[in-house]
């Protein structure tokens, strides 16, 4: 997150008067050179830049350690050394927070937090050089975003490189970027910066949320979130997750501590809407009746108009680059159909607030907290006005899904109202605990808000351990020095046990992959195959447009695609229903020569390469999300204009137009 080093200190939370007032009297007196000393030492202790500072010390150190200890995240004693340490570093902490009560500890905790969650997901994916999920569904589609911007810097869609992207790609292009100047391939450093997100959220969050609570506080809630929508396949949105809430709070509302200055607002909220911007669409109807109310209340009305039209202005500014060309592709023909697969999830229970669970509970707490303290604490109308608007944005879209088959996506709500739920939980906490102390006559302990940090931070880290360990269950029987073996089948997280077993691009396997497909192995697509079939006709380098039975080949090689195979994950400027009939005319077509002379011309461009597999007598393309598929004959490519390459493994069959 880019934010001007001025402003980035006014995000963390003020000293304690005490501190205040004694930093102050300090630099009172003494020559520049020594208080621009004590202004340093004062700048340390500020809560998120001891966070900050820690996570940058501690997170590169937890991302060593399983690589160190050499450790198996399918063996109980390799899944468990993030437990241990874990559990000593909230030990440690909290006994420092009960030997020195101070600020700081809540900021190292933080930091020292963050960097958990990098020493867990890189035990969990420690031996395979990929993410949960492999680089199938979005995980794939992310790698594919990041290959292709190891060969373009303009917005582009993952797979069909002629159009710009629907997803936000700043993340991707970051990745594609660094691939290029490291000289790796794209799709090695996907796991590492969806690590890295995850725990860079925890750091954002903390930061974000001090400027509007205390510390303790902000440390729980930016916790919470992962418990919650701590997805790593989908880190992007995890970290915008993290922004958006503390973000709205701190610009469009009123909060006591002033509002964040519009420049690095504004940068801040376009970065997160490069990021991921679905929670601002989610949000849209409760932070415009935000502004609305705010705007009624403000004293200096044209002062907050000009304050919220910078920001917008900033916003747009920094994402003009993806914006300016998605909307003007979607005028000129594209259609958005990523929202239009059948999912259970778009008929789940609406109110995740109803449940025996420690998080619907405290969710209850929330709400029952907005609706009490409504008229009596600055931030429940504004956390109270986004849950409204979002169950509004719910409301909408599952009418329009009922008549027109578009979701809108309505079924990601959930972890944006979850969270304004907890954070209100712990807002409410913090508002009513003292009060209702004092009139039962029994105050606090010395040392309960360090116990309950701690006792959430346990929580949340091993709510995150079960959901993110490929397994946590083991047998009886050992084998080896004293080591329970994996039971078959046991794998509890699918998505991380298919990091270990995903294929690599040559066929081998990661380095656990026999555990991992303990309950079923993952179909290699031949990749290096196909390459050296394609560079032999066509030459070593070239990125022909291709049509490929899966997106595999993309997330791999960043070769122009025709149409991507999954048509509820496809960008809406593809207009992915005009390139299937395309392929529906061209399978129709018979005469090799009129085929040859079709599949160069067609409405979008020649067809190069033909990524097939054999069923049967037939060339097959399926398509994910219809019910028919395209199949092609092998007369169809005359080898007057074809090279057919028919041996490959996986049944696959390439056909290579030649030049």
């Amino acid at each position: 997150m880019i934010v001007a080093w001025r402003e980035f200190v006014a995000l963390n939370i003020e000293f304690s008067l005490e501190e205040k007032s004694a930093a102050t009297a300090a630099t009172a007196v003494g020559t520049p050179r020594h208080r621009s000393v004590r202004r340093l030492f004062g700048l340390l202790r500020q809560p998120g830049v001891a966070a900050v500072l820690t996570w940058l010390v501690a997170g590169p150190l937890a991302a060593v350690v399983p690589s160190a200890l050499d450790l198996n995240p399918f063996r109980q004693a390799g899944a468990d050394v993030p437990l241990v340490l874990g559990g000593f570093a909230t030990a440690g902490v909290a006994c420092l927070a009960l030997w020195k009560r101070s600020l700081v500890v809540t900021g190292v905790a933080a930091g020292l937090f963050a960097a958990w969650t990098a020493l867990l997901l890189c035990t969990a994916w420690h031996g395979t050089p990929f993410p949960a999920g492999g680089v199938y569904g979005d995980a794939g589609r992310l790698a594919a975003m990041a290959t292709r911007y190891t060969v373009t810097s303009a917005s582009s869609d993952g797979i069909v490189a002629s159009v710009p992207s629907e997803y936000p790609p700043l993340l991707p292009w970051l990745i594609g970027k660094a691939a290029v100047i490291l000289d790796v391939p794209a799709w090695r450093l996907v796991a590492p910066a969806l690590i890295l997100s995850v725990s860079a959220s925890v750091v954002a969050g903390f930061v974000l949320w001090s400027r509007l609570t205390s510390p303790g506080a902000a440390l729980i809630i930016g916790a919470l979130g992962l418990a919650i929508f701590g997805k790593p396949d989908k880190a992007h949105e995890v970290l915008a997750l993290a922004i958006v809430v503390p973000l709205i709070l701190l610009t469009v509302a009123s909060p006591p501590r002033g509002r964040l200055h519009w420049l690095p607002a504004g940068l801040v909220g376009g970065l997160m809407a490069l990021i991921y911007y679905g929670y601002l669409v989610y949000a849209a109807l409760g932070i415009l009746a935000l502004v609305w109310r705010t705007w009624r209340s403000e004293s200096d009305r044209r002062a907050y108009t000009g304050y919220l039209a910078r920001i917008v202005a900033v916003m747009l500014v920094v994402s003009l680059w993806y914006v300016i060309p998605y909307v003007w592709a979607m005028l000129h023909g594209g259609r958005q159909v990523a929202d239009t697969y059948e999912s259970s999830a778009i008929s789940q229970i609406p109110l995740p607030f109803l449940g025996m669970t420690p998080l619907s509970v405290a969710q209850a707490i929330g709400l029952v907290g907005l609706l009490w303290l409504r008229r009596s604490v600055w931030w429940a109308p504004p956390l109270l006005a986004i849950v409204l608007g979002t169950y509004g944005y719910y409301l909408i879209s599952f009418a329009r899904y009922v008549t027109s088959g578009h979701s809108g996506l309505l079924h990601y709500v959930f972890p944006l109202i979850s969270t304004c739920l907890l954070a209100a939980a712990v807002l409410t906490a913090v508002h009513v605990g003292p009060t209702l102390a004092r009139r039962i006559g029994t105050p606090f302990p010395n040392g309960s808000g360090a116990a309950v940090v701690a006792v959430v931070l346990i929580f949340v880290g091993y709510t995150y351990w079960q959901l993110n360990m490929p397994a946590t269950h083991w047998t009886p029987g050992r084998t080896g020095v004293g080591t329970p073996d994996l039971a078959a089948g046991n794998l509890q997280n699918r998505q991380a046990a298919r990091a270990h077993n995903q294929p690599l691009p040559n066929g081998g396997r990661p380095r656990f992959s026999a555990a991992a497909a303990s309950d079923g192995g993952l179909p290699w697509f031949p990749v290096e195959p196909v390459q050296r079939a394609v560079e032999g006709v066509l030459g070593k380098g070239v990125r022909p447009r291709t049509l490929a039975y899966d997106e595999q080949l993309f997330a791999f090689l960043p070769w122009r695609g025709y149409i991507a195979v999954d048509r509820g994950s496809a960008g809406g400027p593809t207009r992915w229903d005009d390139r299937y009939a395309e392929l529906i005319r061209l399978s129709e077509i018979t005469e090799p020569a009129a085929f040859a002379e079709a599949s160069a011309h067609t409405k979008f461009g020649p067809i190069d390469v033909f990524v097939l597999r054999r069923e049967s007598a037939d060339l097959v393309w399926r398509p994910g999300g219809v019910t028919t598929m395209v199949r092609f004959q092998p007369r169809q490519f005359n080898p007057t204009s074809f090279v057919v390459v028919d041996n490959l493994p996986a049944n696959t069959v390439v056909a290579i137009r030649r030049r």
